[in-house]
């Protein structure tokens, strides 16, 4: 089985997507969910980029846990 999961924008009640050759051919099962909170353009990393991050130390400890999700949604 294969996985593409993408999250897109719906425009007069149709979404466009593109799959990955690997799925030509091929029957798919779709399920579309309506997220709760809206998604900023900016959580995405340009392709050229994506990948590229090498993390060096411990970055779990570098912030308490409890502060993780106080900035969620902001760009």
């Amino acid at each position: 089985m294969q996985v593409e999961r993408l999250f897109e924008q719906v425009k007069n009640r149709r979404v466009l997507i593109e799959l990955p050759d690997t799925f030509n051919d091929r029957r798919v099962e779709m399920i579309v969910l309506t997220l709760d909170e809206p998604t900023s353009p900016h959580r995405r990393p340009h392709p050229d980029i994506a990948g590229q991050v090498k993390i060096h130390g411990d970055i779990f400890s570098s912030v308490p846990e409890t502060d993780w999700d106080k900035h969620r949604g902001t760009p």
